[in-house]
């Protein structure tokens, strides 16, 4: 009858090849990466130009023409921690700035529609969703 048990020597065998084959680098120590770091510019190399998005009386509010990508992370990492609900408060004052979500705030004028069109366009642009809900 033969036995399920490994011999000794087998199994000290197996072990350093293991060992040896985990020791041992993907890429080599001596080869290159197979790839160039991304260089971002500086946040003060990024000159933002800003549109109109609405109006209370005769003063235009502003968003950026292009939100950063870091913004829709932001909104995700809120919305995964406290929920979407709380997470679009966060996202209207760093894309509207924060005079603009306080003259939102204080205006006696502004309607639930128009409230609900400046959130939506506000998650479309930051999120990259385009009419009809397809991204860019």
């Amino acid at each position: 009858m033969a036995s399920t048990k490994a011999s000794p020597a087998r199994t000290r065998q197996t072990t350093a090849a293991r060992k040896r084959a985990a020791a041992t680098p993907v890429n080599g120590t001596d080869d290159a990466l197979d790839f160039e770091p991304l260089r971002i510019a500086a946040d003060d190399d990024v000159e933002e130009e800003r549109v109109p998005l609405f109006y209370i009386g005769d003063d235009e509010y502003t968003i950026p023409k292009h939100i950063p990508p870091g913004v829709a992370l932001q909104f995700m990492r809120e919305a995964r921690e406290h929920g979407r609900e709380l997470a679009a408060a966060p996202l209207l004052i760093r894309v509207l700035g924060e005079d603009a979500y306080t003259a939102l705030e204080e205006s006696r004028s502004l309607d639930e529609d128009q409230m609900e069109w400046i959130i939506s366009k506000v998650l479309d642009l930051a999120l990259g969703r385009k009419q009809g809900g397809k991204a860019k």
